[in-house]
């Protein structure tokens, strides 16, 4: 049985006109796996009242999780998959309820969770629209004011009147959004749903929901698309195993989170490359690398312009004569190299034998952020043979910073000033 409605302002929390969702410590557990047989089932309640049963393990999906949210803001939520967001969306939407700890929602509440979700599929669009509305909670007298909005923003204007089995999968999409987003919500749930649709609706669906804050409504996102995020939200969550792992402003929030991510691809990719083949001759070969920040720590973020410091540690197993020590970083997004270095005549000595140390500073690297890799070789003085292939010697981070869109792939891997004049002719 549901706790009672939980909707109405509770002693203590925000004022009616202020408050638009709360979750005061609220967790929620579910039970791994189910009973396939009744037999079994009623064996194990048995054997569970008198100390003799084995119960399902549990999943706590939410854990100890408390945030506000007032009337009129735009919330974006983050994280891996499984971290907890869709509970949320679940429980802000009424399918399902708190283990413990309380919801509070003011007003009323429709969800985008799955686009025409409740569509019949003999049924003609008109008569879906209304359909939908009714499961939405519209009243049949609103829907019919807003009818031609809403097939007009849908864009089925020839197939209003044709069953709804016969639509594409963008026109089903379409028509599921634009019912839910002309239905008048006081918080309007989103998840997901754009990534789904041509690129026209997903822009038109966008547009919308920065119309519905700016009337005051209250828009709740789950997108792993960050520049949505960054575009629709004023505030972001960023759910880890269904704990808070920060909450606040838009731009501090993904920017910390995509280091985030970046730093833990860096450490799968450094785990996969020691587990890879070494190329070259095996002549000489790198033992040790360290990445230095600008005081000289060990370092594996760093700030855009940032001196990166690369010290390497090698062991020549014989004579060497002039060897070539090449620094370069490569971006394994996109398996291009960035740029790289290569020693002087004048750097190393003529002949290298036994242990050495070499060190390469980056002093004002123009890398823009996001994931990058250090790839270093020794070759001979010809840059021909190859003595060792060290492809990722160490994997780091150039922070995203407040602002920063690293998704877009058009503004390159590096970044340098310019300066743009206009003039008219």
């Amino acid at each position: 049985m549901p706790p009672s409605d939980d909707r109405a302002v509770g002693p203590g929390a925000l004022s009616a006109d202020s408050f638009a969702i709360r979750f005061e410590h609220v967790s929620k557990v579910y039970r791994i796996g189910r009973q396939r047989h009744f037999t079994t089932a009623f064996a194990n309640l048995a054997g569970r009242l008198v100390g003799k049963g084995s119960p399902r393990p549990r999943h706590w999906a939410l854990e100890d999780v408390s945030f506000e949210l007032a009337r009129g803001d735009s919330l974006g939520m983050v994280g891996a998959n499984g971290a907890g967001k869709t509970t949320i969306l679940k429980l802000l939407s009424r399918v399902t309820w708190p283990t413990e700890g309380r919801v509070l929602v003011a007003g009323n509440v429709i969800s985008l969770i799955e686009l025409g979700a409740g569509f019949h599929p003999e049924l003609t669009g008109r008569e879906n629209i209304f359909l939908h509305g009714a499961i939405l909670g519209v009243s049949r007298a609103r829907i019919a004011r807003r009818l031609d909005e809403i097939v007009d923003f849908a864009g089925i204007e020839k197939f209003v009147d044709t069953p709804v089995k016969w639509y594409s999968s963008g026109m089903y999409a379409r028509l599921g959004f634009s019912v839910a987003a002309f239905s008048e919500p006081d918080v309007l749930l989103v998840d997901e749903v754009l990534a789904v649709g041509d690129t026209a609706f997903q822009r038109r669906a966008v547009d919308k929901m920065r119309e519905f804050v700016r009337a005051g409504k209250t828009v709740v996102l789950v997108s792993h698309d960050l520049g949505n995020v960054r575009g629709l939200c004023r505030r972001v969550l960023w759910l880890e195993q269904g704990r808070i792992k920060a909450f606040g402003d838009t731009d501090d929030i993904v920017a910390a989170y995509l280091d985030d991510v970046n730093l833990r691809a860096a450490n799968e990719q450094t785990a996969r490359d020691r587990t890879e083949t070494r190329g070259g001759s095996g002549d000489a070969r790198f033992s040790m690398v360290v990445l230095l920040d600008a005081a000289g720590r060990p370092a594996e973020l760093f700030k855009p312009g940032e001196p990166l410091r690369i010290r390497a540690e090698y062991r020549a197993h014989r004579a060497l004569e002039r060897p070539v020590f090449r620094f370069a970083i490569v971006s394994p997004r996109h398996g291009v190299t960035v740029w790289s270095v290569d020693s002087r005549a004048d750097d190393v000595p003529p002949t290298v034998d036994g242990l050495g140390l070499i060190e390469c500073t980056f002093a004002a690297p123009a890398l823009r952020p996001g994931h990058y890799s250090v790839a270093l070789s020794i070759l001979g003085p010809d840059r021909i043979a190859l003595y060792d292939a060290f492809p990722s010697a160490g994997d780091f981070v150039v922070s995203a910073g407040a602002g920063v869109d690293e998704d877009d792939d058009r503004a390159g891997l590096i970044q340098v000033a310019g300066e743009i004049r206009h003039q008219r002719r």
